[in-house]
C-alpha cells in the first residue's frame, strides 16, 4: 500500500502540510474503517518508510468516495532539524494483503 500512496508537500513558514492519497481499494483490504487511529498509523509508516524526520501533528483523515480514494493531511514540524530514531518498517505493508490473511 505505501508504493501507491500519491504525496504532495506544501510549504508553510513552520514546515509543510502533507497530503496522502490513497487508492480505497487498497486501503479497505487493509483497514476496515476509515478512522484517526489508522491515519495515525499510516502516517507513522509512510514516514519511517521515506525515512522522513518529520514530526506529524494535526492529522485528520477522509473517505473521498466520489474519487474512490482516502485522504490524509497532516502538519509536519521539523524544527530544530533534530532526527527521530531509526526503526525498522514491517515488510507486510509494502504490498497490498488481504485482511484474511492477516
Amino acid at each position: 500500500m505505501l508504493n501507491s500512496i500519491f504525496e504532495r508537500r506544501v510549504r508553510t513558514e513552520n514546515g509543510y502540510d502533507l497530503y496522502l492519497e490513497i487508492p480505497e481499494k487498497e486501503y479497505l483490504q487493509i483497514y476496515e474503517d476509515v478512522n484517526d487511529e489508522a491515519a495515525h498509523n499510516i502516517m507513522s509508516l509512510f514516514l519511517q518508510y521515506h525515512r522522513d524526520d518529520g514530526r506529524p501533528k494535526d492529522i485528520k483523515i477522509k473517505h473521498d468516495s466520489k474519487n474512490h480514494s482516502v485522504n490524509i493531511r497532516a502538519f509536519l514540524d521539523y524544527e530544530d532539524n533534530t532526527h527521530t530514531d531509526e526503526t525498522m518498517t514491517p515488510h507486510r505493508y509494502l504490498s497490498v494483503i488481504s485482511k484474511k490473511e492477516l
